[in-house]
């Protein structure tokens, strides 16, 4: 029994690890997106989740459940467009500005 616990437990470090390691990365491929395309750039999940500090399955809740930021399904792949993302944390904004503002 002992010997199950212990796995479980390296395996959820091991999963923890392999997600910063995702973030981290998500975080450099974002300085480069918005360099060369700026508030245009589509990011994917772990981008979003970098920018805004939340994690990836709290953007998942909030599509399933409701409340979502604006993104675009291009396949299977959900993309956050930058633009969108800026003026929805501004609380200001209304929803008619923001899509005026595409």
């Amino acid at each position: 029994m002992k010997v199950h616990q212990e796995t479980k437990t390296y395996d959820r470090e091991r999963r923890l690890t392999k997600q910063k390691n995702k973030q981290v990365n998500a975080l450099a491929n974002l300085a480069k997106k918005v360099a060369a395309v700026g508030d245009d750039a589509l990011l994917d999940e772990f981008e979003t989740a970098a920018f805004l500090g939340v994690s990836v399955q709290w953007l998942r809740n909030r599509r399933v459940y409701g409340g979502s930021l604006p993104y675009a399904k291009i396949g299977q792949a959900v993309r956050y467009r930058l633009g969108d993302l800026k003026l929805s944390a501004n609380p200001s904004t209304s929803v008619t500005q923001r899509r005026a503002a595409r």
